[in-house]
């Protein structure tokens, strides 16, 4: 098993041990991050995937090597009915959903005057109803046991706009701000918080061609001056998920290096 990375090794114990996590987007980049983050603090990992079954097999793999349970499963966030689908699966396999993290995502790249209605329909569609249909269908039992904790992930691009033709992107995700404070209001008295977080430019295979572009750029927009890693924003969902939390709802916790500020 690799070592740990730094960042998360405050949460190295088993805090969350017998927790049930689901991950959708689970199998790279930040997603996959965040299911090792959780299983190596003793959570059992169901790591939904889009495409990618070798990838969620792998990090399949890699969770286990931590002494706990996890399971790959296809979903199609676009669509209610395999949500629903996938989350009864989920519990089949692996228990009552304690935590569901909503990593499943797109980042298509197009300016307002040369984008058309599938494009846009498509980016709200993975970015925004996906993590709708998958909070709808875990607050039925969490609601029931009166307790949970959800994570949505927004972007930088929720607040400052996208600068580099994403605008379609930032308003979905805007919108899971702005659902992810109205969703805390709803599930609180039923003892289950709701929270955001909220990447900048992150290295993964997914921003890999926006970096090998404009790198530099990125990095002067930062005050750290450097890209993220993906370990870095699991551990901020992982603080999230931790009883150190307990408290916490309704929140966007950004995670960019500075790039808010500039």
């Amino acid at each position: 098993m690799a070592a740990m990375p730094a960042a998360l090794s405050t949460f190295a114990s088993d805090m969350l041990k017998g927790r049930m996590a689901v991950v959708t987007g689970g199998s790279r980049g930040i997603g996959s991050e965040t299911c090792l983050a959780l299983a190596r603090s003793g959570a059992n990992v169901v790591v939904g995937f889009g495409q990618s079954n070798e990838a969620a097999a792998s990090v399949c793999r890699e969770a286990v090597a931590c002494g706990v349970h996890a399971v790959a499963l296809a979903v199609d966030v676009r669509r209610a009915e395999d949500v629903d689908r996938f989350m009864a699966e989920a519990e089949a396999a692996a228990g009552p959903v304690d935590l569901l993290v909503n990593c499943a995502g797109t980042w298509p790249a197009a300016l307002v005057h040369e984008l058309d209605d599938g494009d846009w329909q498509d980016a709200l569609a993975v970015n925004l109803s996906g993590t709708f249909h998958a909070c709808r269908a875990a607050s039925r039992s969490m609601m029931a046991r009166r307790s949970g904790r959800i994570v949505n992930f927004s972007s930088i691009a929720a607040d400052r706009g996208a600068r580099s033709g994403h605008a379609h992107y930032a308003a979905a995700k805007g919108g899971v701000q702005s659902f992810t404070r109205s969703l805390a209001n709803e599930l609180g008295p039923h003892g289950i918080n709701v929270n955001a977080v909220a990447p900048g430019m992150i290295r993964t295979d997914m921003t890999d061609d926006a970096l090998g572009k404009h790198e530099d750029a990125y990095c002067r927009q930062t005050a750290l001056g450097r890209i993220g890693r993906p370990e870095e924003v699991a551990g901020a969902v992982l603080f999230l998920a931790s009883p150190a939390a307990t408290y916490i709802t309704g929140q966007t916790l950004h995670v960019n290096g500075g790039m808010w500020m500039s």
